[in-house]
């Protein structure tokens, strides 16, 4: 641009120097050509313009030719991209005056003024003579027009393209920046984008093409005007940390340029969000729908399902749901429906009709705690919709959100729907679950007379002695979820020990009891504990210790029927409490080890203590 302005301003000059010499007359081959031929171009052009102005001068050949070849050489000098503006007109006024000379040229003016034309003097290479030929001042004219006409009409396809480049890789660059700025974490472009986000990274894709396109013309047509001084070159960089790089501008006029490739980036985001994002969403949507369609079905009181009801998500889909969306309102919304389908079967009668058998003790127990359960996670997800989750979560989940919640306000009255159901479900099943919970910690009898505590030792809340007539010590559940207790039942002067057996009901079945002979234990801290151990098929085996020192018999060993027919019962006194119990199947017998199998191998621990004793299949010890 600065030289197409000095062109300008040596225009403007050499009107000025026409106006200041317009009395004096140029002679040509005095006054004009010797400063030409000395390159004296500051004097000459001038001089030469003033000379061509004049009407008869104006078809003067060698003045004609030398205005062409005057610009022909700034043409050269010039860059072809930052003096675009100066090429084209310098172009443009020799191919004028060039032309101009080609016709003006005759074999008479090479005869009458060959000192001018001495550029031509060359060798003949047929007849091996000297001189200046018509054929070749004609011929060397026309290849310099050829040429200037070639560097004409690629200067302007160049600029053009470049600037095209230059444009498309500032409308990139600006969709970058807004992008980066309206979502500056990635995942949320991948999880908010919209048709007109998927719009812009199309456009993106076009540029990136455009740029490659348009940059390789300009390189070909460089390579076609064959001007030194300009030979450029394209590279594109990845864009790896988003919202750090690609926050550059590029100069597309500059000879090696290096360009963020937001094409690759648009496409890599595009790909992302119509492979993998779109996929997701659509997954969500059509489990919400299947989800909504079987809670229908579950509360229509039919009693029928189809399939059975969905209790969890795919735990891969979860995975890629939070490889994109960590906080994902999608994956609250389906944890809602799934856990109040959940809630919804558990508590029909009509589906689960377990419900209705309150004697199932174990069983309404374990529903209301998992009614509970449901009611806490449900609680924690509907909590997340709040704002300004609901705003986020809507723009991640458009058509979910406004197709099946009615959008944003929709959601609102679900959440505050959902709150209220929930609070009245909390009260109605805690107080069931507390009622349940109390009642499967004892055993009744019949007449209610008796109370059996189920859990010793695995509850903070000990009944004490004043309390009830019975202390448990050890209990054990079979698989039909009948328990067996052993403990001390307290009758004043002649205390007893029990075997009990209590169904589901929290009924005792029926109650046994043993004889405490020489068996002591504190009043007021029992010192005794038990366990029950492995024994025959058909059999129960338990056992109870006593921690009182001076206790004469310390452990009895009782077997009984699940019938509740006493096998046998013994009371014997050993070192200390037993460490192992195990049953030989082979011989039916059960061995109680009063030493640890080191101590019985190094023969350590109380040397009058052979380290176990053996209960076999009829009750008698050895």
């Amino acid at each position: 641009m600065q030289k197409s302005f000095i062109l300008v301003l040596s225009i403007i000059s050499c009107c000025a120097f026409h106006s200041s010499f317009a009395q004096k007359k140029y002679k040509y081959d005095k006054d004009i050509f010797p400063l030409i031929e000395a390159k004296n171009y500051d004097q000459a052009i001038p001089m030469l313009w003033e000379y061509l102005s004049d009407p008869k001068n104006a078809e003067e050949p060698n003045a004609n030719l030398q205005i062409g070849l005057y610009y022909e050489g700034l043409v050269n000098d010039y860059h072809i991209v930052s003096d675009s503006t100066a090429i084209l007109g310098a172009t443009d006024t020799a191919v004028v005056y060039l032309t101009k000379a080609k016709a003006y040229i005759t074999e008479k003016e090479l005869k009458k003024n060959d000192e001018f034309y001495q550029a031509f003097y060359r060798r003949d290479l047929r007849t091996g003579d000297f001189g200046i030929k018509i054929s070749d001042v004609q011929l060397d004219i026309e290849k310099k027009l050829q040429s200037l006409r070639n560097i004409n009409k690629y200067a302007k396809s160049i600029y053009a393209d470049l600037y095209s480049v230059n444009a498309a890789n500032a409308y990139s660059l600006a969709a970058y920046k807004a992008f980066a700025a309206n979502y500056p974490d990635i995942k949320n472009l991948y999880m908010m984008a919209t048709q007109e986000t998927e719009d812009s990274l199309v456009v993106i894709l076009d540029k990136n093409t455009e740029i490659k396109e348009k940059f390789e013309k300009v390189r070909d047509a460089v390579s076609r005007i064959g001007k030194k001084g300009y030979s450029p070159e394209l590279e594109f960089k990845k864009i790896e940390a988003y919202g750090e790089d690609g926050m550059t501008s590029v100069d597309f006029f500059a000879n090696d340029v290096v360009a963020w490739n937001y094409g690759d980036w648009a496409y890599e985001v595009e790909d992302v969000i119509r492979k993998d994002v779109s996929t997701l969403k659509n997954k969500i949507i059509t489990i919400n729908e299947e989800l909504k369609t079987q809670g229908e079905k579950i509360n229509s009181g039919s009693g029928i399902l189809d399939a059975p009801i969905v209790t969890s998500l795919d735990a891969d889909l979860i995975s890629a749901i939070n490889d994109y969306d960590s906080n994902s309102l999608g994956l609250d919304l389906l944890s809602i429906l799934i856990n109040k389908n959940k809630f919804d079967y558990l508590t029909s009668e009509v589906l689960n009709e377990r419900l209705a058998d309150s004697e199932d003790v174990d069983y309404q127990l374990a529903v209301s705690d998992s009614l509970m359960q449901l009611i806490n996670l449900m609680d924690a997800s509907v909590a997340t919709l709040v704002e300004p989750g609901i705003t986020v979560g809507a723009k991640k989940y458009p058509k979910l959100v406004n197709d099946s919640y009615g959008g944003e306000m929709g959601l609102i009255k679900y959440r505050k729907g959902l709150e209220t159901q929930l609070a009245s479900a909390r009260s109605k099943w805690l107080a069931y679950n507390e009622q349940y919970r109390l009642r499967a910690r004892w055993g009744v009898s019949a007449d209610g007379a008796d109370s059996l505590y189920l859990i010793p030792r695995m509850d903070s809340t000990f009944v004490p002695h004043d309390f009830s007539k019975f202390y448990s010590i050890v209990s054990m559940k079979d698989d039909s979820s009948n328990t067996y207790v052993v403990g001390l039942e307290f009758q004043g002067a002649s205390d007893q020990g029990f075997v009990a057996k209590v169904n589901n009901a929290r009924n005792i079945v029926w109650k046994k009891n043993f004889a405490l002979t020489g068996f002591e234990y504190s009043d007021s801290e029992f010192l005794v504990n038990g366990k029950f151990v492995p024994t025959q098929a058909g059999s129960i085996a338990v056992y109870i210790f006593s921690l009182v020192p001076s206790s004469k018999n310390n452990i009895i060993t009782v077997s009984v029927t699940p019938g509740g027919n006493t096998n046998w019962v013994n009371q014997l006194k050993i070192s200390r409490a037993p460490v192992d119990v195990k049953f030989n199947d082979i011989v039916k017998e059960t061995i109680f080890y009063t030493k640890t199998e080191a101590e019985l191998e190094s023969g350590g621990g109380d040397p009058n203590d052979p380290g176990y004793f053996v209960v076999d299949r009829s009750g008698n010890v050895r």
